[in-house]
């Protein structure tokens, strides 16, 4: 069975160092208080997460500290056994740093809520309590 699938591209600006957005985005327990979401992580390559309540898991497929992330994703609102790649490129900009988010082959019927959900669900929790400084 062929699934039509889509992209979601978001630019992230934050006015945090990339050493701690990277150790949000790879810390379990500081993203679980970040996003007020559980979440469970073997941060190496290879190694297994799950987050957002347990609605999405899957699997760390590269790391390159205070750089990329990439990870073979999925949600429990994705057909069986599909996945898709989540890259996330973090870079230093003047005021702090930019991240630049790829998620790649959404099922179509998802991307439009999963777009939404990952500003209001994970974006911008993570960027309100970055802000406070809660990684010191």
């Amino acid at each position: 069975m062929k699934i039509k699938t889509e992209n979601i591209f978001q630019v992230i600006e934050l006015e945090n160092s990339v050493e701690e957005i990277y150790k949000a985005l790879t810390d379990a327990n500081l993203l679980s208080r970040l996003t007020g979401m559980s979440a469970q992580m073997d941060s190496h390559e290879g190694g297994l997460f799950h987050a957002w309540n347990n609605k999405s898991h899957g699997y760390i497929m590269r790391l390159i500290p205070n750089q990329r992330i990439v990870q073979s994703w999925r949600h429990d609102e994705f057909p069986d056994g599909m996945y898709s790649i989540v890259i996330m490129d973090m870079e230093k900009t003047e005021s702090g740093s930019r991240v630049s988010f790829n998620h790649i082959g959404v099922p179509e019927d998802c991307a439009g809520w999963l777009t939404e959900t990952w500003k209001k669900d994970f974006w911008i929790p993570l960027s309100e309590h970055l802000g406070d400084k809660v990684l010191n």
